[in-house]
């Protein structure tokens, strides 16, 4: 089902209980993953548009704008498609494995490695993706907030400390330490 400027130009936009399953990831994770991704929230949701052009999907290729939507597939789940371990496919996803041919990978923090379902199944029957998405590694890590205690901000440390001279006998036998 081949779609039309029409259907791409009509707001759709994804919830964020829809974007938690989309991503596999916790409801809560959703706004900073968006935020770093650069989608910002319209109104209820997430402009779909907006997601798929972030992730570095060609619009103008896509023949079925519902497949884009099917949740991606977590690194354990590649690796069972394909019949192999995970260290394996993620191997085989980073280049360290003979066969560096796995399409490329969206990192959202260091454990959670996601593909898209139509690029894993048209690697492995070695058919073209229905959909052209730029091959490159992304990385949406959120940063981290600083978790500054009540402690931290009412004591001062010194900014530099020079080392304490040593005691006792030890300082008969070593140099004198230098002026400055």
């Amino acid at each position: 089902m081949e779609h039309s400027d029409a259907k791409l130009e009509q707001p759709d936009f994804a919830a964020v209980k829809d974007l938690a399953n989309f991503l596999r990831i916790d409801r809560t994770a959703v706004p900073g993953i968006m935020t770093t991704m650069g989608v910002p929230r319209r109104g209820a949701g997430y402009p779909w548009v907006r997601i798929w052009v972030a992730l570095g999907i060609g619009l103008e290729t896509v023949k079925d704008i519902e497949e884009l939507k099917t949740p991606l597939l977590e690194l354990k789940q590649v690796a069972a498609k394909l019949g192999e371990s995970a260290k394996t496919s993620r191997r085989r996803s980073e280049g360290e494995h003979r066969d560096k041919s796995l399409p490329a990978h969206i990192d959202l923090g260091p454990r959670k490695r996601l593909f898209f379902p139509a690029e894993i199944e048209a690697w492995r029957l070695g058919e073209p993706v229905r959909f052209e998405r730029r091959q490159e590694n992304l990385s949406f890590v959120p940063a981290r907030k600083k978790n500054n205690s009540a402690l931290g901000k009412t004591r001062s440390e010194p900014q530099s400390r020079k080392p304490s001279l040593p005691s006792g006998m030890t300082t008969m036998f070593m140099a004198p330490p230098k002026p400055g």
